[in-house]
């Protein structure tokens, strides 16, 4: 599905990413996390191809992504950001069927039932109700359903997530994740997620990738990857680390007063395979 190749990315005379290999399978969900700074949203953008790599390449189902152009990309993979949708002036509904731009023809038709298509969608984000509503009238958490709609309408095979609960509390973060497993599973799709919140990407990613500075520190199941030692090491903290009682995945209990430090990755360190 994804294979990434040697990629650098500088942007000037900064180095932001270094010699980033790494795929992603098929109907995976695999997640990208770090510490701010680590070059998290950097590498989704070059795996969008919003960016291009300075070196290295990036392939999406076998086709470098240069190849791909910007209609052809948007209907093979759709992007949720991690701000809800401007307020733009548009009702919820005609927001969720802006997902079908790339689908139609200059004349603006689209090969399929475009109204029936949007009633199951917004059906299924629980916007029915809301439809005719001004976005600007909803509440963070319901635009950011809206914006999830939206994608879902665009009917990827991939999908991509920039942090989408970040300004979300945890009712609303399980509703926007369970929303998204659930449409994974009925849609066959492949996700692939940059999360800040490491209990979440335990909870919902099969494999995980850890990014330190634009390196890759450790890619594995959250079992492997989310540990004592590479959470003293990226994060700086010593947490405590628990098995969830009911999907038996690590999560990390934190604790107050301790002095926070950082260090680099050498050659030395004990990593885990790539």
């Amino acid at each position: 599905m994804i294979k990434v190749d040697g990629v650098d990315k500088w942007y000037g005379d900064k180095q932001v990413l270094y010699e980033i290999t790494f795929h992603v399978h098929h109907g995976e969900s695999f997640g990208i996390i770090g510490p701010n700074g680590s070059g998290k949203s950097t590498l989704l953008a070059l795996l969008s191809g919003i960016e291009s790599p300075t070196s290295g390449n990036i392939y999406l189902a076998g086709k470098n992504v240069k190849r791909y152009s910007r209609k052809k990309i948007a209907k093979w993979l759709a992007v949720l950001q991690q701000e809800s949708l401007p307020l733009i002036g548009f009702t919820v509904r005609e927001v969720v069927e802006m997902g079908r731009f790339p689908y139609q023809s200059w004349l603006g038709n689209d090969p399929i039932d475009v109204d029936l298509m949007i009633d199951s969608v917004l059906e299924k984000m629980n916007l029915s109700k809301l439809s005719d509503r001004p976005l600007e009238q909803l509440s963070g958490g319901a635009r950011q359903r809206v914006a999830l709609a939206k994608t879902m309408a665009q009917s990827p095979t991939l999908l991509m997530l920039d942090e989408p609960t970040t300004y979300l509390d945890i009712g609303h973060q399980i509703h926007l994740m369970d929303s998204i497993s659930s449409w994974k599973a009925d849609a066959d799709m492949t996700v692939l997620a940059v999360l800040h919140d490491l209990n979440l990407a335990a909870l919902y990613c099969d494999r995980l990738l850890l990014l330190q500075e634009g390196k890759i520190v450790a890619i594995g199941t959250p079992e492997e990857v989310i540990t004592e030692y590479y959470i003293e090491q990226v994060y700086g903290i010593r947490p405590t680390i628990i098995e969830h009682p009911e999907v038996n995945v690590p999560q990390i209990i934190l604790k107050s007063g301790q002095k926070h430090y950082m260090r680099q990755f050498s050659a030395t360190d004990k990593l885990l395979p790539i």
